[in-house]
């Protein structure tokens, strides 16, 4: 079965962050990258499937499932950079038709709490799915998944009244929809990483248990895709480095 990285990037500077993650993927591994993103300039280019052509835009997320040209299929936020070779990864997902995180770590490698990560989930007692990045692979689970991820995202603000009662979103946003589809089928028991292999960092400023408001201009940092630091702390898996200016790296 094929295998690879999809890496979804709507347009600047996600595209050149998916190009600068595509670049620390290859340094690692051979393993297969694409880009999906409709201004895409060079060599990935938006992909056709049989319902559509399918756009970056979020609403049109749920079509990744056609749009990938693998087999199994791990989904990368473009603000990522990958800083070993985690190949061995591959073996152990296809087990698994649809896999999330079970936990992710900070840059301390501390583990971040579910209520850390965002408020609304927390005050209706859901979980978050950690989508920033996740596996599937194509079949009759992934596809019961992104139909009904299709139906949440072209209907959330009348489903989002049943979801998220006490405070609803104000944006469309992955940290909200995924969750509530995992919600709505039941898969909450099957879908997380129990094992504890398939994780990363995030930077998000809530997780970093420090007094900081931007950590790319706070905390201290140096390296390269081989070797990175965050104030001594050498990162191992990959990084969900959001809105800090290191891609440029």
């Amino acid at each position: 079965m094929s295998k690879g990285y999809l890496i979804y990037a709507v347009d600047e500077p996600y595209i050149s962050k998916a190009q600068t993650l595509k670049k620390s993927i290859k340094h690692h591994t051979n393993d297969n990258v694409t880009i999906i993103s409709d201004n895409f300039p060079y060599g990935d280019i938006t992909k056709e499937y049989s319902k559509n052509t399918f756009t970056s835009n979020l609403l049109n997320f749920w079509q990744i499932y056609w749009a990938t040209p693998y087999d199994e299929t791990i989904v990368l936020d473009a603000d990522m950079l990958f800083l070993n070779d985690y190949s061995y990864w591959w073996d152990y997902l296809s087990k698994f038709d649809l896999l999330f995180p079970d936990t992710i770590i900070n840059y301390k490698q501390e583990t971040i709490k579910h209520e850390q990560y965002d408020k609304i989930l927390t005050s209706h007692e859901i979980r978050p799915a950690y989508e920033k990045m996740f596996y599937f692979k194509k079949g009759d689970k992934a596809l019961e998944f992104f139909n009904m991820l299709s139906q949440i995202m072209q209907n959330f603000i009348s489903i989002s009244i049943n979801i998220y009662p006490n405070k609803r979103p104000t944006s469309l946003r992955t940290s909200h929809i995924f969750p509530a589809c995992i919600k709505m089928l039941g898969i909450q028991d099957t879908v997380y990483d129990k094992n504890n292999v398939f994780k990363y960092i995030d930077m998000k400023l809530s997780c970093l248990n420090a007094n900081v408001r931007n950590w790319g201009e706070e905390l201290d940092y140096w390296g390269d895709m081989t070797n990175f630091y965050i104030e001594n702390f050498n990162q191992y898996y990959p990084l969900h480095y959001r809105n800090a200016e290191i891609h440029t790296l």
